[in-house]
């Protein structure tokens, strides 16, 4: 990991500001915009750490999913290559989240539209839960994520 982290970085310029740059302001407003950019330093830290949790455990999931699917076997028909191509997105080191992406709104779109198998579809829809709690959690609503084993969904 390379140092500092974008977090440590923001952190580290909100303890710069208040230790040595606040001190020597000398007007109540400059004082009163230095403590400002404090605030909104520290927020911009919180919210880019935040981001990264969120990145890691969508990609996580992304992979289980795809896991989860080429576990079940072949889903045949059109959305096969669907299915491998998400697989095999998902196998890669780094994996290619934006293929996995493509690949399971292709699928929720078939669950969507019924053109999926039963088992499959669980999967997908499990998936699909999983991520809307993670967003909410994200932006703030408060609604809690399920970490459900995309495999029993």
């Amino acid at each position: 990991m390379l140092r500092p982290t974008p977090m440590e970085l923001l952190a580290g310029l909100a303890r710069a500001v208040q230790e040595t740059l606040l001190p020597e302001l000398q007007s109540p407003y400059s004082q009163s915009q230095a403590t400002s950019m404090i605030g909104d330093l520290i927020f911009a830290a919180s919210a880019v750490e935040r981001a990264r949790l969120y990145d890691i455990a969508e990609v996580k999931d992304l992979r289980r999913t795809f896991a989860a699917l080429a576990r079940r076997g072949p889903v045949g028909g059109a959305l096969a290559p669907v299915v491998e191509c998400g697989a095999k997105a998902a196998s890669q080191e780094p994996p290619d989240r934006r293929a996995m992406e493509a690949a399971v709104s292709e699928l929720a779109a078939a669950v969507a539209l019924g053109q999926l198998a039963r088992g499959p579809a669980r999967t997908v829809r499990g998936y699909l839960r999983r991520h809307l709690g993670r967003m909410g959690e994200y932006l703030g609503n408060g609604s809690p994520s399920q970490s459900a084993n995309p495999a029993s969904e």
